[in-house]
């Protein structure tokens, strides 16, 4: 269990690095092509883990406790995070800026459009809640369970803008894992023969579309040629790329924040035509600085209010 563990921590390093790579805009503008190929698999393969990891097995009081720790940081940094692209995202040149935001516009973004990365745990809330109620509430199983779930969800995703068909699926596949009574990687099991199709996949761009079966495909031949990869990386890397999964929350939370700043110094690196020099000193930069302000609010005490955690932040171990 523990290293199953270790492996999913590592997945979640991985495609949390992925995320913050390729939401820096220089990165974005040089490798168009590129980002889309990575946008096909990168959270979506964060949903599946989400999904197998999603412990709805509680009371109704720990089950509440639990969505706070999700709809609390959620509604705060996702409302920073419009004031903050209402009053600055013009001059800081931002492509996702609000020109105009009346009370009720502003509710109903933070209810049904979140914007940067927080359609992520926006997702996750609702489909942790609807997971909650078909398996806990109703107390059913088997397929009859996964299909009125997705039923629910579907309709949520018709009424919801914020709520995409595409990443719901990806969470039902990590439920769907969990609930056949097999490991993780026993259903997305480690193959280096998951190569050559993944090649296949990734030739025809057509094939960039993670609400397509050719998205799905993709996404799984990635996880478990990551998975392979595993035992071959040397101990410090996976070691520190687990570290890094398990403070992934922290970085999906403050990282909009840091990206912006960063996309203030990128014409500073325009001897570098590749753009590397810049996304990696933005990574390195943004995710020391995400766990930073994680690590900072154990240490002033506010993660008990904001997380629901006496520990938000998890050293590196």
């Amino acid at each position: 269990m523990k290293e199953r563990v270790i492996q999913l921590d590592y997945l979640k390093g991985i495609f949390i690095l992925l995320m913050v790579t390729f939401h820096l805009a220089l990165v974005e503008e040089t490798y168009p092509l590129l980002r889309e190929a990575v946008y096909t698999f990168h959270m979506s393969a964060f949903l599946i883990i989400s999904g197998y990891l999603a412990n709805v097995e509680k009371t109704p009081r720990e089950f509440v406790y639990g969505l706070l720790r999700l709809l609390v940081p959620y509604v705060l940094f996702e409302s920073l995070y419009i004031l903050m692209q209402y009053f600055l995202g013009s001059s800081l040149g931002t492509h996702n800026a609000i020109a105009g935001l009346t009370p009720s516009d502003f509710v109903m973004r933070v209810a049904t459009m979140p914007t940067g990365p927080y359609w992520y745990i926006h997702t996750l809330f609702l489909c942790t809640v609807v997971y909650w109620l078909i398996y806990r509430v109703l107390k059913l199983s088997g397929i009859g369970a996964m299909a009125l779930m997705g039923l629910l969800l579907y309709g949520l995703s018709l009424l919801i803008e914020g709520l995409d068909w595409s990443n719901v699926i990806y969470f039902m596949i990590g439920v769907f894992i969990l609930r056949s009574s097999r490991t993780f990687m026993q259903v997305i099991t480690p193959s280096w023969l998951a190569l050559l199709p993944l090649i296949v996949l990734l030739w025809f761009p057509e094939n960039y579309d993670r609400g397509s079966l050719a998205g799905i495909a993709i996404t799984v031949l990635v996880v478990s040629l990551l998975l392979a990869l595993f035992p071959h990386c040397a101990r410090v890397v996976t070691g520190m790329l687990a570290y890094i999964g398990r403070n992934s929350l922290a970085i999906v939370l403050f990282s909009p924040v840091f990206t912006l700043a960063t996309k203030q110094v990128a014409p500073y690196f325009s001897f570098d035509a590749s753009g590397v020099c810049f996304a990696v000193l933005a990574l390195a930069l943004i995710v020391s600085c995400c766990l930073a302000g994680a690590w900072v609010c154990d240490k002033l005490h506010l993660s008990p209010f904001i997380f629901f955690k006496k520990r938000f932040y998890i050293p590196f171990t």
